[in-house]
């Protein structure tokens, strides 16, 4: 059964998809230049674990939204793990490789949600969805400069490792959301990889330099937001369709380059950025309903 689209869904989702990747895009970007003054990666996710779980339960006091009870929390608990993983891996493979290269392997975990949302039940790909997202996954290669690509086999397989918890973890909040704010949700799972840091790595990392304050601070800010945006485009959308929209990041860094930094554009990358659109567009999915499941919105 195909669940029916609240009129506002669309806008909804637009907006909180774009909020999801303008976050998203920044803290990479702010992580890269914690490294060039020094810094250790697990200082860096100690601080922004604190201080993403911080900003997502002001934003759940400021709402007055209504706080998970004891089951929930038990249900949140998988993802919270997936979470952090993906929090691991990621801060860990920023250390070995560019963003640009981070961001480039992120662009396959499309493919592995659509596949474990189909074999649950819950989406029915298109007949253009393979199409569009190996299309928009060429546009990704195009636009990227070569000089600008690390392969380094042990931060490919961290990132790797990233898109596998990643996958998991967003067919898991497509589902949870419907019950739970995604605010609520996002609160939680911040809170449980803040309880993580500050029990099982600050004893082994109490040396905190006095810069890793400040960029842990802004990471923090852009993780919590990122994640209170995507798990609201999630619950709109889908978590396949979310997914394939993330493809578009990198066009966009591109374009805000040229347009804020009068960086050159090359041809290669005009075409790559046409082929991502023309994919994202393409890679159709509709959200299903199986039985004893109901979802608040569709794609």
């Amino acid at each position: 059964m195909v669940s029916t689209p609240r009129p506002d869904s669309r806008l909804s989702g637009t907006i909180w998809v774009m909020g999801a990747l303008l976050a998203a895009s920044i803290e990479p970007i702010i992580v890269k230049f914690g490294f060039r003054g020094h810094l250790s990666p697990w200082h860096l996710f100690i601080l922004k674990s604190v201080f993403a779980a911080l900003l997502c339960t002001a934003v759940c006091l400021l709402f007055k939204l209504k706080l998970a009870n004891r089951e929930q929390l038990r249900k949140l608990l998988l993802p919270s793990l997936l979470l952090i993983g993906t929090n691991l891996f990621t801060m860990f493979a920023l250390y070995y490789i560019s963003a640009v290269t981070v961001i480039t392997v992120v662009t396959t975990t499309p493919a592995l949600v659509a596949v474990l949302n189909q074999r649950l039940g819950r989406d029915q790909l298109d007949k253009l969805f393979w199409p569009g997202f190996w299309l928009s996954f060429l546009g990704v290669l195009l636009s990227i400069e070569l000089s600008q690509f690390m392969v380094q086999p042990l931060g490919l397989l961290l990132m790797f490792g990233a898109v596998i918890t990643s996958s998991f973890y967003r067919v898991q909040m497509e589902r949870l959301t419907d019950e739970i704010s995604p605010a609520v949700a996002s609160a939680c799972t911040m809170a449980v990889g803040a309880i993580f840091s500050l029990a099982i790595i600050l004893p082994f990392n109490f040396d905190m330099p006095a810069n890793a304050w400040y960029f842990g601070i802004w990471i923090g800010i852009a993780a919590g937001l990122a994640n209170i945006a995507f798990l609201y485009a999630i619950n709109t959308v889908g978590a396949t369709r979310i997914s394939v929209i993330t493809m578009l990041q990198r066009p966009l860094l591109i374009v805000a380059a040229a347009l804020l930094l009068k960086e050159p554009v090359t041809i290669p990358q005009m075409i790559g950025i046409v082929l991502v659109i023309a994919g994202t567009g393409m890679a159709r999915v509709t959200r299903l309903r199986p039985e004893g499941e109901t979802y608040a919105a569709a794609s």
